[in-house]
């Protein structure tokens, strides 16, 4: 690969369908474009700058829990891409998550206290609930609890705007896909739904008035920036032309049934990308 090929950067927003995606990365990356760097956490981008110049100057892409600015210490040109989701869908399903999953780094405390989402809100023990597509795309780093503001928004959008190459929308994720595939020359990203929620947990739906009302508010400026990577991601559509959704139908089909193929190419996938790691070929 040339020194010149932009090194790709996918930004992982929580709970935006984002595992699913990686899947995908896996299989059109790990075997044939390079070197990988994994983030499953944003504390990753302190080891990701100080990995040695040579290695990250080879990698083909990068992608995690990673805020947006990662580009600066990859010493060749970068190009980004993103998911968004409906705001209050997102932080719903991010709070059933952590209350579900063991192996997530707020499990123990949030499930021994047996927090609510409104207390959540309250303490802002978790930062994710609130403003976190904000967050990951104004590019300001770290940000106290209740102190996303306007002039964030404002950051986030212009780095949607101006700096991502494509935008998809987790609630249209196959036409998402179809687009960053042709976007960037991947092969048919063929996938099944990988690190959905297990069920159970509580539905937006069922929510208190008071909840809600918490829950809006801690996502205000997430809702406009969520509205803008849908005008973003129509507009990436409209371009796509005419046909486009005839493709869309056809992969739907043929997706569905490839699911046992694509399940047993991603198991693959995950032994090589561990493999890949303990080669050094690959840092996580």
């Amino acid at each position: 690969m040339g020194n010149k090929t932009p090194t790709l950067i996918f930004t992982h927003i929580p709970k935006t369908a984002g595992y699913t995606m990686h899947m995908i990365l896996h299989r059109e990356y790990l075997l044939k474009r390079g070197t990988v760097f994994d983030a499953d956490n944003i504390g990753k981008i302190d080891r990701f700058r100080n990995l040695p110049e040579s290695f990250r100057h080879r990698l083909s892409i990068v992608k995690g829990h990673l805020y947006y600015g990662v580009h600066q210490y990859i010493p060749r040109p970068a190009q980004y891409f993103t998911l968004l989701r409906k705001p209050l869908e997102r932080t719903v399903s991010l709070y059933n998550y952590l209350m579900a999953e063991p192996n997530t780094p707020f499990y123990k405390e949030v499930n021994e206290k047996q927090y609510t989402l409104e207390q959540l809100f309250e303490n802002g023990y978790i930062l994710n609930i609130d403003n976190c597509q904000v967050r990951f795309l104004c590019g300001a780093g770290p940000i106290p609890f209740g102190q996303v503001n306007e002039r964030h928004l404002q950051m986030a959008i212009d780095n949607l705007s101006n700096c991502y190459d494509a935008v998809g929308i987790s609630e249209h994720f196959d036409e998402s896909i179809l687009l960053f595939a042709k976007k960037f020359g991947w092969a048919t990203p063929w996938y099944t739904r990988q690190n959905e929620g297990r069920g159970g947990g509580i539905r937006l739906s069922e929510l208190s008035e008071a909840t809600l009302e918490k829950l809006k508010h801690y996502n205000r400026y997430d809702e406009i920036l969520y509205q803008k990577a849908v005008e973003l991601f129509r507009k990436e559509m409209d371009a796509a032309g005419p046909g486009f959704m005839d493709e869309v139908a056809a992969f739907k089909k043929e997706n569905e049934l490839r699911q046992a193929k694509t399940e047993r190419n991603t198991l693959l996938m995950n032994y090589v990308r561990k493999l890949r790691f303990y080669l050094g070929l690959q840092k996580m």
